[in-house]
């Protein structure tokens, strides 16, 4: 299975996803809608993208500029597709890829989310820990967090320093944007 880059350097390029039904891409619609609302140029961004599953939405960051992306992900599949599609765009020098857990890595409070312009958490929706996930992040104040979820799943008006500002729905994806106050 396989999925398109919607904008940037790499408009059209083909990013692969693992087979079978474990990891659930972001829908290009949505993909399209987040970079819409977040701008077309991340020149220089830093970018964290949790639950990385096949990268997408990472990758899109990337092809719009940004300077870093940091993949987190559990699975060795995904992080295998992950791999092969840095290796395929060449873009090895800005991308960081790292085998872990979400919530355990939170936890450890790597300064790549507390440095980010963007983290962007994306957990399995029936995911529990991923309300874990989420509040841990909020409370490392990235620039902007952004969640997609189920649209039914209530959603916190604060994560730390983080408000939340806007909730969108596409169908039964929503994202919910969490900001600093002052920004």
């Amino acid at each position: 299975m396989e999925t398109r880059i919607t904008g940037g350097e790499w408009r059209g390029r083909v990013i692969s996803t693992p087979r079978g039904l474990a990891v659930r891409p972001t829908r290009s619609v949505v993909r399209q809608a987040l970079f819409n609302m977040l701008g077309q140029d991340l020149g220089g961004w830093r970018v964290v993208d949790l639950y990385a599953g096949a990268g997408s939405v990472g990758f899109e960051a990337l092809s719009r500029g940004a300077a870093l992306v940091t993949f987190v992900e559990l699975g060795s599949e995904s992080r295998r597709v992950i791999a092969a599609t840095v290796a395929r765009l060449g873009c090895a020098a800005r991308t960081e890829l790292i085998a872990a857990d979400a919530v355990a890595w939170l936890r450890g409070r790597p300064p790549q989310v507390g440095g980010a312009d963007l983290c962007f958490v994306d957990a399995p929706y029936r995911d529990d820990a991923a309300m874990t996930a989420l509040d841990l992040a909020g409370h490392l104040s990235p620039r902007l967090l952004v969640c997609e979820h189920h649209r039914s799943r209530a959603m916190p008006a604060n994560l730390g320093e983080l408000r939340a500002v806007r909730t969108a729905r596409y169908g039964l994806t929503g994202l919910t944007f969490y900001r600093r106050p002052e920004e």
